[in-house]
């Protein structure tokens, strides 16, 4: 693949200044068809139009409390043909409602949708109220020591989550919670050592894909060891590789060995680094291309942290934030603060030449081969 740069932006900072206006997708309820199976995310490639391609690297939030398809989201995912959906406790009242919600999604679209959620057990958790028993933190299981445990929790956690109509968890966590300090993920973590946490990020893994679900492994380059919240601003890694690749790779390579569908990276920039080009990892050729597809040999989904986090909204625009993240090598691009903003940035970006078919159709490929091997079996 050719590298690209996120200086590149700069020759296209006249699209932040392009009126947005939606283009006139193809909206058909009817589903795309393959009529081989062994073929049909070539099949679904070849019968999608430009706008269909571009709108599947994003992931969006539903406007505030959408509870049901209602006019509002109607129109959104008219205007922007999205991959996927990221559930939160606003848009749920109950298991019922959830259900009936996660189905009318899917009738609106015509690939299959990702429909996710933050399911990580303990103090990460959107639909545990609507069960029984609550999941334990993470961190509680990995003191058992025991991956049995991890994954038959998992298996828990992703029968209750398909149960209701969701088929991708962002977890486990790959975080090590190094750093007392670190808040933001704490408890969330499975340890503070490398070996428990992999050990138990790859049995998470296996269990979520044994039921079905999805798995999201996150936050590339490591979250743990770091004190400040990438939900208000940058975070910073403050070790170089040696460092790296002893602890906080070891959970990433086993989570890519045991088959994790996707790895989220998160908004950290890592100054220690020499060969890093000092841009958040969301942005870095280096840290995406260089580290953890090719060292690493990860060929799955690379989907960004979110997009609305002040860790990049304060520091660039709606626009530069998705162009620099997919010219970087994201698959999926989720959240963006503004999704039609950034579906027309992304689509102005590929009819301008800033990226072309070759590098759209790698991150699709990926796209549509999770989509057939998970959701068409369905």
């Amino acid at each position: 693949m050719t590298p690209y740069t996120f200086s590149k932006l700069k020759a296209l900072a006249f699209m932040v200044l392009i009126p947005i206006f939606a283009f006139g997708a193809d909206t058909k309820n009817d589903r795309i068809v393959s009529p081989n199976d062994n073929s049909q995310y070539d099949y679904w490639l070849s019968q999608m139009t430009i706008e269909e391609k571009i709108g599947q690297l994003l992931m969006i939030r539903l406007p505030w409390n959408a509870k049901e398809v209602g006019p509002k989201v109607r129109e959104l995912m008219k205007d922007v043909p999205v991959c996927g959906i990221a559930l939160f406790r606003d848009n749920m009242e109950n298991a019922v409602q959830i259900q009936t919600f996660t189905k009318d999604l899917q009738a609106l679209a015509r690939l299959p949708l990702f429909i996710a959620i933050d399911e990580e057990g303990g103090r990460v958790s959107r639909i545990g109220k609507f069960f029984d028993k609550a999941t334990p933190p993470a961190y509680e299981i990995g003191k058992k020591g025991d991956t049995a445990v991890a994954s038959a929790t998992a298996r828990v956690i992703a029968q209750r989550l398909a149960k209701l109509g969701i088929n991708m968890n962002f977890a486990p966590i790959a975080d090590i919670w190094s750093n007392p300090d670190n808040t933001v993920i704490g408890n969330r973590a499975f340890g503070k050592k490398p070996d428990i946490v992999g050990e138990m990020v790859e049995a998470t893994v296996r269990g979520f894909a044994s039921e079905g679900v999805l798995s999201v492994t996150k936050h590339f380059p490591g979250h743990g060891d770091t004190k400040e919240d990438s939900h208000n601003q940058l975070a910073i890694y403050p070790h170089g590789r040696e460092r790296f690749e002893q602890i906080e790779a070891l959970p990433f390579i086993k989570a890519s060995r045991a088959g994790t569908d996707g790895i989220m990276v998160g908004h950290i920039i890592t100054p220690a680094f020499k060969e890093s080009d000092k841009l958040p990892v969301t942005f870095s050729n280096f840290w995406l291309q260089d580290i953890l597809r090719r060292e690493i040999g990860f060929d799955g989904l690379i989907i960004t942290d979110g997009l609305d986090m002040h860790a990049l909204t304060d520091n660039y625009t709606a626009s530069q934030i998705v162009l620099g993240t997919f010219l970087a090598g994201a698959d999926i691009m989720l959240m963006p603060i503004n999704p039609r903003i950034a579906y027309q940035a992304l689509l102005d970006g590929y009819k301008s030449g800033l990226f072309d078919d070759n590098r759209l159709n790698q991150s699709l490929r990926r796209i549509l081969r999770a989509k057939e091997k998970w959701l068409v079996k369905q």
